[in-house]
């Protein structure tokens, strides 16, 4: 017997899916019982009696969690869901452009990787609480005062000094809450807020805020899998800090059961834009290819919420870690 214990589960599509294979889904089973007498007027003389008998047992199940197991089983039987875990567990695995062709969009698929959760909003989060906790040691006289960090006025934001570039709106933003100026003053390396609420805008920018998951393997040398995970869904159902305090941010084994969503284009360019028509009117079909070329360039090189070549999405109906797990054991040192 195999337990899991599941973070995502997106039950809305695996009981669309079970339906399409099992011509419906079976969520409650019941037995009835019943015991009937009878007794009427007959013909003179006679009295009438009847009595119908029947089993009667009343049982109802609740299938819950076991959906998902029923539609990984039913796809297994069907030989549509393909584990990839070991292709993708090496180097090798990923050379070459074979990997697209092995796993074209709309595949059915299972992979077991290390793999570490990551939420902008978890990052201002802690960020932010070192920021305040710092603040609080300098004034309880335990760490040295060194400079202040201070959040300049919003009246006077044009005459701040130094190289820091705020963002519009950036006080509601989510690095917003970490104060600006010098935040440890060590003999190493200072901290400054301005470099804190960077590493918070960096981070927004290139994974939307939410909760992901990146998969790769241990030698570090090849892909990675990204994993949206869509808020609202079965078990995730939690705040991002309950979440990471539960789960952590190293790496560990999970599994993702879903498709292929799509490979980053290895040839998107934007040398040439073409979308201008002869007559000088833009051509909508062929500015909307450029500006998809122009989130390809991007996502290739890191800067956006896409896959990175030679990575590619997955669009997940589970994500679970096995425990007491049977199968060989995953190493996540070069994730951790």
């Amino acid at each position: 017997m195999i337990l899991r214990e599941y973070l995502y589960v997106d039950s809305v599509v695996v009981r669309g899916l079970l339906a399409q294979i099992d011509s419906g889904i079976v969520e409650t089973e019941q037995e009835t019982s019943t015991k009937a007498k009878k007794t009427g007027a007959g013909v003179k003389g006679f009295a009438e009696h009847t009595q119908d008998w029947a089993d009667s047992r009343a049982t109802t199940k609740a299938l819950g969690d076991a959906l998902f197991p029923l539609l990984e089983e039913s796809l297994d039987t069907a030989g549509l869901l393909e584990d990839v875990s070991n292709t993708l567990a090496s180097s090798e695995g990923w050379a070459g452009s074979d990997i697209r062709d092995l796993l074209p969009p709309g595949k059915i698929v299972r992979i077991t990787l290390p793999g570490y959760l990551i939420d902008a909003r978890f990052v201002a989060s802690f960020l932010s609480g070192f920021a305040v906790t710092n603040a609080g040691l300098r004034n309880m006289g335990i760490v040295s005062q060194g400079a202040e960090a201070v959040v300049p006025p919003r009246a006077k934001q044009g005459s701040r000094k130094g190289k820091y570039k705020e963002l519009p709106r950036e006080a509601e933003s989510l690095e917003g809450a970490i104060p600006l100026g010098q935040i440890v003053a060590d003999e190493g390396d200072p901290i400054s807020g301005e470099f804190l609420r960077g590493i918070t805008q960096v981070t927004r920018g290139m994974f939307a805020p939410g909760l992901h998951l990146v998969l790769a393997s241990d030698d570090g040398n090849s892909g990675t899998v990204t994993i949206r995970l869509q808020e609202g869904r079965q078990f995730l159902d939690t705040d991002p800090d309950i979440l990471f305090a539960r789960y952590g941010v190293g790496a560990q084994a999970w599994t993702v059961v879903g498709t292929i969503g799509h490979h980053p284009d290895l040839n998107a360019s934007l040398d040439h834009p073409d979308f201008v028509r002869s007559d000088g009117n833009i051509a909508r079909g062929k500015f909307g290819r450029y500006v998809n070329q122009l989130g390809s360039v991007l996502g290739n090189i890191g800067f956006t919420d896409l896959p990175q070549a030679p990575g590619f999405s997955v669009i997940p109906w589970a994500v679970y870690r096995t425990l007491g797990d049977p199968r060989p054991e995953v190493s996540c040192r070069g994730l951790a």
